[in-house]
């Protein structure tokens, strides 16, 4: 037995108690204790394993300046990671999104008040380690005070890390090693080889699809060792669940079977129908086991509907709290990173905050795009189009009910606050369009409350959708059921519809028949189902880190480059300390984003660069195409 392991050390340091979180998780404090400590008893080895959770980053809470919206859906001002994204400022030595004061790796926000200053992908190997070593434990006599119940809750965790942890990654980078073991420190030869193949059930793997397949084993493998609902909820709600496990499961397979992956692993730029079909059964495998757990919250929050989806009047508590009482999110949500963060950091501090404009929020953050706030539809289920911006009854009003989820815009009122977004105020924030979805009803710099927010990494309305996408492109109808399904794709994205009260696939479709949204990923090649599922993605999604991995994964955000971002402009009767409607709706009008110029996507875009040090791993670990 090796005492005081330096490794052990390093990583029992971190196991700290989530602050004001001690009715969501049950993390043991910090301790000094050596390697048979650490895996003696099941309280001790899961606080090991939660230093994983502990390292997991909400997509949208890196401050201000750095947010996953980075598919041309956002706007800000200099130095966010937003203006990053939207002028193809990726690499390291450009400032770029794989600079310090990016999304994906470590910064400093300025505040203490921050829970990690890291970002997305900073602590990645070290997550693996922890994963691989727990099931490496757990294959020793080591762990004498355990059920087996919580032998399997232990190991289920960890191949659900595992997973996780690769999947994140080989989303963004590409092909890399599946890391399965700890790997010594003093010879990574031959355990770090980039570009590898799987041979599997008669077919051959390579590349990104070998990937996804070692995610897709590892959830299974968790799928049937997690609990679909954990005991004591309130204590251990945010660990990984069986939910959570499937849904990732589904998720990998709609990744491995996209263009962009397919193509990267056969050459092929098309979807593969053997990996959708079986992402359809994987999507509805998820459905079911949320079905059977509905009823079984935690205390205090509220039912989902006979889908397993929020209920409407439940939606802005599956991302946000006003009273702290409970964690943002509702049974929908299959994962997300819990909080800590209450108050006034979650409104007024630059740490705390990604969305938001300076007369609400006290500080700067990102607000969206005209383009993307387009997608969102009338209620009548037809297309926004642009000339309606100069229409008072519909600019602002008879939209999707999506559109107040998501936007403030002039006018509106958030608490004491009258929002102000015409030209006069255009220093004071960056578009017109605030966005709402993490801002509770009545919160604002004056009225923190115990706000706080989360954003889901993966909800049930996903995974509608993926089936949907799924089942579609699989048998080339929306009105099939794909083998393995008992749904259509067309309701599977009427059950997310139909939830926000937005008319059925029927009566919208013709809609989608005749209309293109101009400069957009949309073509007129495209059959109408596929703009609508694709649409109802953006909408239903929006600002949650998912818009471009999309377009990434179809292989259309190239489609954009070149498009002006726009913002809305526009005058007041009285100057700008007045709000009031627009003076006349003539003066309402389109323009550039003067910041953030022209949305550009190269082909070298679809991969992100690889920091140089990581090219060093092993001899086939070239840097990414046009890096």
């Amino acid at each position: 037995m090796i005492k005081n392991n330096i490794f052990y050390l390093i990583v029992i340091a971190l196991m700290v108690i989530f602050s004001g979180c001690e009715d969501y998780l049950n993390i043991p404090p910090e301790a000094a204790l050596d390697e048979e400590d650490v895996f003696k008893t099941y309280e001790n080895f899961q606080g090991y394993q939660d230093n994983i959770m502990e390292l997991l980053v909400d997509y949208n809470r890196h401050g201000a300046r750095r947010t996953m919206s980075l598919g041309g859906e956002c706007v800000s001002k200099e130095g966010q990671s937003v203006i990053h994204a939207n002028l193809g400022r990726y690499s390291q030595s450009s400032g770029g999104l794989m600079a310090s004061q990016s999304v994906f790796f470590d910064h400093d926000e300025g505040s203490d008040n921050e829970t990690s200053h890291t970002g997305l992908y900073t602590h990645i190997w070290e997550c693996l380690r922890i994963a691989n070593n727990s099931l490496d434990k757990l294959e020793t006599d080591l762990l004498t005070d355990a059920t087996d119940e919580e032998r399997n809750w232990l190991k289920g965790q960890a191949l659900f890390y595992r997973a996780f942890w690769h999947y994140e990654y080989v989303r963004i980078w590409g092909t890399i090693p599946y890391t399965d073991m700890i790997i010594p420190g003093d010879n990574q030869t031959g355990f770090m080889q980039r570009h590898w193949s799987l041979e599997k059930n008669g077919k051959t793997y390579n590349d990104t699809q070998a990937v996804f397949e070692r995610i897709v084993e590892d959830m299974e493998a968790a799928a049937e060792l997690l609990p679909a609902v954990w005991p004591a909820l309130n204590i251990n709600y945010g660990r990984p669940t069986k939910l959570a496990a499937l849904g990732y499961k589904a998720k990998a397979l709609q990744y491995s079977a996209s263009p962009l992956f397919n193509e990267q692993a056969t050459g092929n730029l098309e979807y593969d129908n053997e990996l959708l079909t079986r992402c359809a059964k994987a999507c509805q495998e998820t459905i079911d086991a949320a079905i059977d757990v509905i009823g079984q919250q935690p205390t205090g929050m509220p039912e989902v509907n006979g889908d397993g989806l929020t209920k409407w009047d439940d939606m802005r508590q599956m991302y946000c709290t006003f009273s702290g009482d409970i964690q943002p999110g509702t049974m929908e949500v299959l994962f997300k990173k819990p909080t800590d963060m209450f108050g006034s950091i979650s409104i007024r501090q630059t740490a705390g905050r990604v969305y938001g404009c300076k007369p609400l929020t006290n500080q700067d953050g990102a607000n969206a795009t005209l383009q993307y706030v387009d997608k969102f539809e009338m209620t009548d289920g037809t297309r926004y189009k642009p000339e309606y911006d100069k229409i008072t009854e519909k600019r602002w009003e008879n939209r999707d009910a999506r559109f107040d989820l998501n936007f403030y815009v002039h006018g509106d009122e958030a608490g004491s606050i009258k929002l102000n977004l015409c030209s006069d105020r255009r220093g004071l924030q960056v578009n017109s369009y605030v966005i709402r979805k993490y801002l509770p009803d009545g919160a604002n710099k004056d009225n923190t409350g115990r706000t706080g927010y989360a954003t889901p990494l993966l909800r049930l309305a996903d995974i509608y959708l993926t089936y949907a996408e799924a089942a579609f492109e699989s048998t080339g109808s929306y009105t099939s059921i794909p083998a393995g399904g008992t749904l259509t794709a067309e309701q599977a994205v009427n059950a997310v519809r139909l939830r926000a009260g937005q008319p059925d696939v029927a009566t919208t479709l013709p809609s989608y028949e005749s209309y293109i949204i101009p400069v957009s990923e949309e073509i007129g090649a495209d059959e109408a189902f596929r703009l609508l599922y694709r649409n109802e993605r953006a909408v239903e999604m929006a600002f949650e880190g998912t818009y471009w991995f999309d377009l990434r994964r179809w292989k259309r955000a190239h489609l954009k480059d070149g498009s002006p971002l726009q913002v809305l402009a526009f005058d007041l009767v009285g100057g700008s300390t007045v709000v009031t409607d627009p003076v006349d709706n003539e003066t309402v009008m389109r323009v550039d984003a003067q910041a953030n110029g022209t949305y550009t996507f190269k082909e070298p875009h679809y991969w992100m660069p690889f920091r140089e040090d990581q090219t060093y791993f092993s001899y086939d670990w070239e840097q990414n195409p046009g890096w």
